[in-house]
């Protein structure tokens, strides 16, 4: 199972992975290895940009803070491709450097494109 790490002062160094497809047919699903940017939104929920879309995570209680995260790691259990209603993980790295946390997504949802973008937010933007 692959895992995407988004550090944010890199994420628009990130390239497209190879074998990924370059769009999603019903725009109801992303690859986390297209994702290409990500802003906490609060301290249960992120923001992860793919492509001109936005997507809202919100984590499983017990999870830590994610207003503090400088990276996060997204994956879908059994898979790359991240869909409501399916599980997945957000992996935050520890401020230590000796590991991460693992914590489970309990819900995702599109963002509609008329919500501000993540380069129009403030200062933890890119």
């Amino acid at each position: 199972m692959r895992r995407t790490l988004l550090p944010l002062p890199v994420l628009a160094a990130l390239p497209a992975c190879a074998g990924a497809p370059a769009a999603n047919a019903d725009r109801s699903c992303f690859w986390a290895s297209q994702a290409s940017g990500f802003r906490p939104n609060g301290p249960d929920r992120a923001r992860v940009r793919v492509g001109s879309r936005q997507w809202e995570l919100t984590l499983a209680p017990g999870c830590p803070d994610i207003d503090w995260a400088l990276a996060i790691g997204i994956g879908g259990r059994g898979g790359d491709r991240i869909c409501p209603g399916r599980p997945a993980e957000l992996i935050l790295p520890e401020a230590s450097g000796s590991g991460a946390r693992r914590c489970l997504v309990r819900a995702i949802r599109p963002l509609p494109d008329r919500e501000p973008s993540l380069s129009d937010s403030g200062p933890s933007s890119l």
